[in-house]
C-alpha cells in the first residue's frame, strides 16, 4: 500500500514538474517575443501605422474630429480662407488614432508581458515545488526536535 501511494506521489511530481519545465519554456519564449517586437516598434515607428489605420477603418475617430474642427464657410470676399477637400485637410490635421494605436500597443506589451513574467514564475515554482516541500519538512521535523530536546 504504502508503494503505490509513493509511486502515485513520484508520477505526480514529475508531471506537475515536467507542467511547470513547460510553462516556464513558454513564458520564457512569449517574454522573449515581447522584448522584440518592442524593439522592433522602436527600430522602425512606422509599423504602426497599419495599426493606426484599422482603428481608424473601425472607429472613424479621425474623420469625426476632423469634421468637429473644419471652419465654417463665409460668403465674404475677402475670406483666405478657401476649402479644401477632405483627403488634404486630414492629412494636415492631427492622427489622433496614430497616438492612440501607440497608446494601445504599449499597454498590449505591457499586459502580455507581464502574464510571460508570471508564467515564468509559477513554472519555476512548479518545476521546484519538490525541492521547497521538502525544505519545509525539514525545517518542520528540525522544530518538533528542538521542542522534544526542550521538554
Amino acid at each position: 500500500m504504502n508503494s503505490d501511494h509513493s509511486e502515485t506521489t513520484d508520477f505526480l511530481s514529475i508531471v506537475v514538474r515536467l507542467l511547470g519545465l513547460l510553462m516556464l519554456i513558454i513564458g520564457l519564449y512569449v517574454g522573449i517575443k515581447v522584448i522584440f517586437e518592442a524593439w522592433n516598434l522602436y527600430d522602425e515607428p512606422q509599423r504602426i501605422e497599419r495599426f493606426a489605420d484599422a482603428i481608424e477603418q473601425g472607429s472613424h475617430l479621425d474623420s469625426l474630429l476632423s469634421s468637429f474642427t473644419e471652419k465654417e464657410t463665409s460668403n465674404d470676399a475677402n475670406d483666405v480662407q478657401a476649402w479644401q477637400p477632405k483627403h488634404e485637410r486630414q492629412k494636415e490635421s492631427i492622427r489622433v488614432t496614430y497616438f492612440l494605436a501607440w497608446f494601445i500597443a504599449i499597454i498590449l506589451l505591457m499586459v502580455v508581458g507581464s502574464l510571460a513574467s508570471s508564467a515564468i514564475k509559477t513554472g519555476g515554482q512548479l518545476a521546484l515545488y519538490d525541492l521547497q516541500v521538502k525544505r519545509f519538512a525539514n525545517l518542520l521535523m528540525e522544530e518538533v526536535r528542538n521542542k522534544t530536546k526542550e521538554e
